[in-house]
């Protein structure tokens, strides 16, 4: 099973913390259960007036809000993703791919996985 979850970042420690939980929770959801979780980071950094006013990190997870303003555990992450999304796979919903190029018949995008 391949989920796609999708994290918005400022400049801080928070930001960092939560993008590191994502990649440990990764990590772990292959090793236990083989569902590999894709992350696609995109970052506020351009726009550091707006980023300061929103509340970042921001965590959608296969089109889901997860997770907003602070850095969910790894288990908090596990958590959600084998309660909303492994459990309930008869929901319907839209994959997002925010920054991603076809050529040539392959997808290509920023993808950290």
């Amino acid at each position: 099973m391949i989920i796609e979850s999708i994290i918005f970042m400022g400049l801080d420690e928070t930001s960092e913390q939560a993008l590191e939980n994502l990649r440990k929770a990764s990590e772990l959801l292959f090793n236990e259960r083989r569902i590999k979780l894709i992350i696609i980071p995109l970052n506020t950094w351009q726009d550091p007036i707006n980023s300061s006013i929103k509340s970042l990190p921001l965590i959608i997870i296969n089109g889901l809000k997860a997770f907003s303003g602070y850095a969910p555990s790894i288990d908090e992450i596990k958590n959600f993703i084998l309660r909303h999304i492994v459990f309930h796979r008869d929901e319907k919903v839209d994959m997002v791919l925010p920054a991603g190029l076809i050529y040539d018949n392959k997808m290509y995008g920023s993808v950290i996985t």
